[in-house]
């Protein structure tokens, strides 16, 4: 299996960090579930869910890549409860995939991936983006379709999805031409065909002399989108955005979208650094993007009119902590957020985040607010071990519980020199 690189300071403040099985805040965090599926690994962005929280018609969604046989796949695999989790289906094509990404709205479901870029895939091989789209709460899916010619090349791409304030549900894409550094969007409604797809930007960032990157990142809720990217080597931070004011149809031109916003941070890119953008029905209002830099987790939003360019700091790297990333935070009931990353521990490597050394540590950190300012200080969800070093590339669901809030949040775990490589998930219930 290829871990995907989607290309510090400690400070005398010291917290006191929690375990798993103790409060942290007002939430505590329940048992380990481990996910079906078998030499499986995901990204950001893979877990959402469909139906009304409390009823009979929620129901979550995961989607994963496995190598457990050839050809490495995408599956998709769903549950009521977080614990029960239905037979994996592979929802991919014949090709190696990789780079999965998933998002509901309504009953839609849309996973997404790319092709040519596994371990199995020859060097420079062309990369596909394609997708697959359940209309039925993942009952059934319409099968694959290519959003990018086969002779491309695309970066990373991510997909989204929302029911719009006029009723359609639309679905998104976002991908860098990795062959000419453009950021490219693309939709489709209500089931229907994609619109031409529309460059909202560019990238200069190269992991090759032809090669760019750029790890676009799509977010969407109601009628809020948000696009971010990393726009340079320096890990400059670039958002698009549009409120697409009742039209549906609107982010398929150019001109409806807001002018890019230059986060006033940049992002470390030696730190595993690349931005996660998330949404959710039970913050409207809001589509946050976050990021780490060199020293600290941090997160912006967009609140359907601008993006704030200054980011508001979850935490600022401490003893044990000299690194961090893959920091995603999901809006919550109330107006509340959970914020989750991979904290990096100070094992005497140059790079504390570099999951290429056999000293790498990662622990699983998670942090709430109740205002989206204020955070509290974070709780070792999943820690690190000799045998298990690396936790990262959490994704969230949070909705309303008795209790205040239940927390849905799954990871990556690796053991050392990647004997073993799956997806769990924990379970947290309190408030913010």
């Amino acid at each position: 299996m290829k871990r995907m690189v989607r290309r510090s300071i400690a400070l005398a403040v010291v917290f006191v960090f929690a375990t798993a099985s103790v409060a942290f805040a007002a939430v505590s965090w329940g048992s380990r579930v481990t996910l079906p599926g078998n030499y499986a690994w995901n990204y950001s962005n893979s877990l959402d869910y469909t139906g009304t929280p409390g009823t009979g018609s929620f129901k979550l969604h995961e989607a994963f890549v496995s190598d457990a046989t050839l050809p490495e796949a995408v599956k998709y695999t769903s549950s009521a409860n977080g614990t029960a989790w239905s037979k994996p289906k592979k929802v991919s094509g014949p090709q190696h995939a990789e780079g999965s990404s998933l998002a509901s709205a309504g009953s839609t479901v849309i996973v997404g991936w790319m092709t040519g870029f596994s371990s199995y895939d020859p060097a420079g091989a062309a990369r596909r983006l394609q997708v697959n789209v359940s209309q039925d709460s993942g009952a059934t899916w319409s099968g694959v379709q290519n959003l990018t010619a086969a002779t491309g090349k695309v970066d990373y791409p991510i997909v989204a999805a929302a029911k719009t304030s006029g009723g359609a549900t639309n679905v998104y894409a976002a991908w860098v031409n990795a062959k000419n550094g453009k950021v490219m969007f693309r939709q489709s409604t209500n089931g229907g065909a994609w619109a031409a797809p529309i460059t909202l930007g560019a990238t200069t960032a190269k992991d090759t002399a032809t090669t760019y990157y750029g790890y676009a990142n799509v977010a969407a809720v109601d009628d809020l989108i948000a696009v971010v990217w990393v726009a340079d080597d320096t890990g400059t931070l670039k958002v698009r955005s549009i409120d697409l004011g009742g039209n549906a149809a609107a982010a398929n031109t150019l001109t409806n979208w807001n002018a890019a916003t230059t986060l006033t941070d940049k992002i470390s890119l030696a730190h595993n650094g690349y931005p996660i953008a998330s949404a959710s029905p039970q913050n409207t209002g809001v589509v946050t993007i976050a990021y780490n830099t060199a020293t600290a987790q941090k997160y912006t939003k967009f609140n359907g009119t601008t993006v704030t360019a200054a980011g508001t700091t979850i935490y600022t790297h401490a003893s044990p902590y000299t690194g961090g990333y893959s920091t995603a935070v999901e809006p919550a009931p109330g107006g509340g957020y959970v914020a989750m990353w991979g904290g990096c521990r100070n094992t005497g490597i140059a790079n504390p985040c570099n999951y290429g050394s056999t000293k790498a540590r990662f622990d699983l950190l998670a942090s709430t607010s109740a205002n989206g300012t204020t955070w509290s200080a974070p709780a070792v969800v999943e820690a690190a071990s000799n045998a298990q070093h690396l936790n990262d590339e959490a994704s969230m669901v949070v909705i309303p519980d008795a209790s205040g809030v239940k927390i849905f949040a799954q990871y990556n775990t690796y053991k050392a020199t990647y004997t073993y490589y799956d997806v769990w998930m924990r379970i947290a219930t309190g408030s913010l």
